[in-house]
């Protein structure tokens, strides 16, 4: 396809996305890895899904000051410093493990006898306090700058080729999260230090594609009054911000993305049903994973609802691509939200988990196309110089629900036991899907090729 190759070798998008690709991939094997070593260091799913949490909250919160950054600042530059600062705290986080707990490597009786990570030596009660520290760290970093790639993609790749682009990237995703829990659970049957080593050597990797990055959008071509220029003529030369940035991130700068979120209607309404999907089927597969670790199956297994959602996402987001610029993307998004609700209930409701693995599966099948049709939207309603500042305020609001549902989750699980909690995430879902599908003005949306008319049509705010 000429877009396909318009895509790759017209623009830097192939380090773009080894770069992303990298930090996606050391970012999955740590959030597998942490929630289980806690699980098997303190024998309570609580502590587990609420160290989740408290990580989502710190992430979220300094999400807002990462967007202000992240639009004043060198999105490359920023793209290696976070790589860096991953390959520092990896290390740190795998000195820890071997440190406080390094045990005798065992077929494994840890949580309930179950094929768990053995944790022993003279300081394994000390583990579970440094993993905490390290990763809330880990999120501090990750609320900073972690949004970067997502806010750079578009100044990398033309407004025309965004939504092609971003379903690849939900392909890349899909499959880093099929391999992710796998891998981190082979990894740590090598070793628990392992995933940890994993992701500083992918981290590093990260920097050099970033580093290869030369064609993109920079923020000191933005003039005074606000309007943007193209960088991609002056790709190799020095980037100068200093007329940029004249003053330090206000607070009212760092709220301005969730202020434009809230205040629009049409923003308001699909940022709440966002929200409350997030929340609710990020915590169901966590609890599944959990469920499973407990039961007493190998680690590679706990991965196993995570890899099923994988296949689902990256099933559609081969056909994503194609669907967006032929199907109305009011259809897209509405199936999106209808699959999603119908999929996770049934997920609920049968005791098998290879059941729940298909409905899963088939629950997140149009979940690239209407990602894709939603973040090609948002992209044309935002600039360029504002996008970390909305992609931020989007992360505060989605991050912080998903905090809030882990944890709670967590505390139903220990409670009412598993089941029943993931019978009222699923039924958070299908509010999310009543929700959304009342929204005339996006259940009408067109192709993009007529978005702009539709924009004027019904009012909707850009920023």
């Amino acid at each position: 396809m000429a877009s396909d190759t318009e895509l790759w070798r017209g623009t830097d998008y192939g380090w773009w996305l080894a770069a992303d690709t990298s930090g996606a991939v050391g970012a999955s094997l740590i959030a597998f890895a942490v929630p289980l070593m806690m699980l098997a260091t303190t024998g309570s799913s609580a502590a587990a899904t609420t160290t989740e949490s408290i990580c989502v909250v710190v992430q979220a919160v300094l999400g807002l000051a990462g967007g202000v950054i992240q639009d004043r600042y060198d999105r490359r530059t920023l793209m290696l410093i976070w790589g860096a600062s991953g390959v520092v705290l990896s290390a740190v986080a795998a000195a820890a493990v071997m440190l406080f707990g390094n045990a005798p490597k065992t077929s494994g009786h840890g949580v309930n006898g179950a094929n768990a990570p053995a944790f022993g030596g003279p300081y394994a009660h000390v583990l579970p306090i440094a993993l905490l520290c390290i990763v809330v760290l880990f999120s501090v970093r990750d609320g900073l700058l972690e949004n970067t790639s997502n806010a750079m993609l578009r100044g990398v790749v033309p407004d025309e080729q965004l939504p092609h682009a971003m379903a690849l990237n939900d392909a890349m995703d899909s499959t880093v999260t099929l391999a992710g829990g796998p891998l981190g659970g082979l990894l740590m049957t090598v070793g628990h230090a392992v995933p940890f080593l994993t992701s500083a050597v992918l981290s590093v990797l990260g920097m050099v594609s970033a580093w290869r990055i030369r064609r993109y959008w920079k923020r000191a071509t933005v003039d005074d009054s606000g309007h943007s220029g193209n960088a991609d003529d002056a790709a190799d030369d020095a980037i100068d911000v200093s007329g940029a940035i004249t003053a330090a991130p206000r607070w009212r700068d760092a709220l301005d993305g969730m202020i434009w979120l809230l205040r629009d209607r049409f923003q308001r309404h699909l940022i709440i049903a966002a929200t409350m999907v997030t929340g609710a089927s990020n915590a169901f597969l966590l609890l599944t994973a959990l469920d499973i670790f407990q039961g007493g199956s190998q680690l590679i297994s706990a991965g196993f609802i995570n890899a099923a959602s994988a296949v689902g996402m990256l099933l559609g987001a081969l056909m994503a691509s194609q669907l967006v610029n032929r199907v109305p993307g009011g259809v897209l998004v509405g199936v999106m939200f209808a699959l999603l609700a119908a999929g996770f209930t049934g997920a609920a409701l049968v005791p098998s988990m290879v059941g729940k693995a298909i409905f899963v599966a088939c629950s997140v099948l149009a979940l690239p196309a209407g990602n894709a049709v939603l973040g090609g939207l948002s992209n044309t309603l935002v600039g360029k110089d504002k996008l970390g500042r909305v992609g931020a305020g989007s992360m505060v609001l989605q991050y912080g629900a998903y905090g809030v549902a882990v944890a709670l989750a967590g505390w139903g699980m220990q409670t009412i036991g598993y089941g029943p909690t993931c019978l009222i995430l699923a039924t958070v879902l299908v509010a999310a899907a009543a929700y959304a599908l009342t929204m005339r003005s996006l259940i009408t949306l067109p192709t993009p090729d007529r978005w702009a008319e539709h924009i004027q049509r019904w009012s909707i705010a850009q920023f």
